[in-house]
């Protein structure tokens, strides 16, 4: 489910980038008060990237077990049939 008022993974990547250039420039012109409010900004953008991350983890974790539930139904299904796996490699071997 998508929320239509997060930023898209580019903006956020520009967004670092941009924080990155500012950081650089203000670093090298020593203006204390810029690099503290760009030190804010920073924070800022971290703690959205990790709510982005443990967004991307959930759902990761939601499909791998949607997985493994289709692979045991699907192993119920071929034993529900009758065939074990042992079977159907001595059926093979035949």
């Amino acid at each position: 489910m998508k929320q239509p008022n997060l930023e898209s993974d580019e903006q956020l990547l520009l967004r670092l980038r941009r924080l990155e250039m500012d950081v650089t420039a203000a670093a090298s012109s020593g203006d204390r008060r810029i690099l503290l409010t760009l030190q804010s900004d920073l924070l800022s953008l971290l703690t959205v990237l990790k709510r982005r991350s443990d967004r991307v983890a959930a759902e990761i974790n939601e499909a791998n077990a949607q997985f493994d539930a289709a692979t045991a139904y699907a192993r119920c299904a071929t034993l529900g049939r009758g065939m074990s796996k042992a079977q159907t490699m001595i059926k093979s071997k035949e």
